[in-house]
């Protein structure tokens, strides 16, 4: 039986009891003047909070504040950081970053908490404010050693891993060399060196076993070097190995799209859990763009962006939506913010790249192609990407083409089993009428690597050589792997009107057509080439 003396305690009573739907209709019933204290008025904001009623919560906190100096401080354990805490808590929720910062700036430094420290950390990278960022992350982890969400942001922002490590292993007892290897891999991560930074990984899992977190992280070190199939294999086998953990579920959902997963996808945005409301938008938002709803795509990832400004995932799928909905110029504008983020992001290299095609700015188009040589460390995908650009200039010169030449050469010297670069240097070479020497390439590829496109691409070399027989015989190849594939259907239509009806340029068409049908931008290097 509970114990009460008024209305506060009463208000105060059923917080601690959890029932807050009472706290508020109680708060509604009794006297104004009854309520106006500050002890009254944070529990029954609190319980206002608990409920969802952000927007009335606020009211009642930041009343309570304004009253803080002037009622009973001396008879309440009430705090004021826990009243502007509170308040924090009602403006994240209602995207009021602005004002969640200004309140939890209005604690004093010398009575802020590793709680407020992370808070002010978040909000100030958030606004791009790096150095006060950094200086909030560095007081959490004086407290809290092992606070690895601080030492993550702190690396991402450029701090140096071995001063982390000597801020977090000084101060802790025992032996902590995972941690050492997790530092270096986050490390290796923000620098771009994927390679490095999986083996820094995987020997905490050789040392501890296998976790959803670092297996994740594992999977999106292949994403971002483009080893998608691996990818995808990495994330299944962290999600299952931890249920109902799904970290960077945005990233995994945009694997499925690329790969035209549509049953998966759907089944994935089924099963994500929806307490990780910016991931279910992405995640959501690549359904609906795989589904041709662009502006519903859009839309969902502009909600994500309201919850979490400058989330990559959230920019990187932005872009996406806004490409495929004709947008050029304000897909261009996300995937610059991305690269200003984080410079070695292919997928915003490549959308830029895609963005000045699309707008006929060609010459811009090489020069982003080159800085993504630059920033992702000569990966083969970037080489492609610079192919593709200088192929799709309106002057369709020899230099032009032996250029185009030369950058895919270089991309399948550095990644021989590339399907693109295979397939769209054999489509040059068959203008250039030298389908034979494209058909070395591609059946050198097909040794390795059976596909409807590949086998349709060596469909358009038999075709251009005139040896209808082998042509078809690849064509059927490639719709038995792919019954929907429009390239191959194209060229058996076109060898059964006449052998000189065959145009590789329609079927080059048709081959993009099959290949980026409702598909993101990003997936495909020849979307709208």
């Amino acid at each position: 039986m509970l114990c009460v003396k008024g209305s506060r305690e009463h208000i105060q009573s059923l917080y601690d009891a959890g029932l807050y739907k009472s706290a508020e209709i109680l708060g509604t019933i009794l006297p104004r003047q009854r309520v106006a204290t500050v002890t009254s008025l944070y529990y029954l904001g609190s319980a206002l909070y608990q409920i969802g009623h952000y927007s009335h919560a606020l009211e009642k906190l930041n009343h309570a504040l304004l009253s803080f100096s002037e009622k009973e401080p001396q008879h309440t354990n009430i705090t004021e950081q826990d009243i502007r805490w509170t308040i924090y808590e009602c403006c994240i929720e209602l995207c009021d970053y602005e004002g969640a910062l200004n309140v939890l700036e209005g604690i004093s430094l010398k009575i802020r908490t590793p709680k407020h420290n992370m808070a002010l950390g978040n909000l100030f990278k958030q606004r791009g404010l790096e150095r006060a960022a950094i200086s909030c992350y560095k007081e959490v982890l004086k407290s809290c050693p092992l606070a690895l969400e601080a030492v993550e942001a702190l690396l991402q922002l450029g701090v140096g891993s071995k001063e982390i490590i000597g801020m977090t292993t000084d101060t802790l007892m025992g032996r902590y060399d995972w941690l050492i290897d997790w530092v270096e891999g986050h490390n290796q991560m923000c620098s771009g060196d994927y390679s490095k930074a999986m083996m820094s990984y995987q020997h905490i899992i050789d040392t501890n076993g296998a976790s959803g977190h670092l297996l994740s992280k594992v999977a999106v070190c292949f994403n971002n070097l483009g080893a998608y199939t691996e990818a995808r294999a990495m994330f299944e086998k962290a999600y299952s190995e931890e249920p109902y953990y799904f970290g960077n579920a945005g990233t995994y959902a945009s694997i499925l799209a690329m790969q035209k997963d549509k049953g998966a996808l759907e089944k994935f945005c089924m099963t994500i859990t929806p307490d990780l409301k910016v991931e279910v938008l992405i995640s959501h938002s690549y359904l609906a763009i795989v589904k041709s709803e662009h502006a519903r795509g859009l839309m969902l990832a502009d909600r994500a962006l309201e919850l979490c400004p400058r989330y990559i995932p959230a920019l990187i799928v932005k872009g996406c939506a806004a490409m495929f909905g004709q947008q050029f110029t304000d897909a261009m504008v996300s995937f610059r913010e991305v690269l200003n983020a984080t410079p070695s992001c292919f997928e915003a290299h490549k959308g830029m790249v895609s963005s000045l095609l699309s707008l006929g700015r060609h010459k811009e188009a090489v020069i982003a192609a080159k800085e993504s040589i630059k920033q992702c460390s000569g990966q083969a995908r970037s080489f492609l990407l610079i192919a593709v650009a200088t192929s799709q200039y309106p002057q369709d010169t020899t230099k032009l083409r032996d250029r185009a030449k030369d950058f895919y050469m270089k991309a399948l010297s550095l990644d021989p089993g590339c399907e693109e670069a295979v397939c769209s240097l054999a489509s040059l070479l068959i203008r250039e009428s030298n389908a034979k020497e494209g058909l070395k390439f591609v059946k050198r590829f097909l040794v390795r690597v059976s596909s409807a496109r590949a086998h349709t691409t060596a469909g358009e070399c038999y075709a251009a050589l005139q040896q209808y027989e082998y042509a078809l015989h690849h064509y059927h190849l490639a719709i038995s792997l792919d019954e929907t594939y429009a390239a191959a259907i194209a060229g058996i239509q076109a060898i059964e009107r006449g052998g000189e009806a065959h145009d590789a340029s329609e079927l080059e068409e048709a081959s993009i057509e099959a290949e980026d049908s409702g598909m993101p931008p990003h997936f495909s290097l020849q979307w709208n080439l």
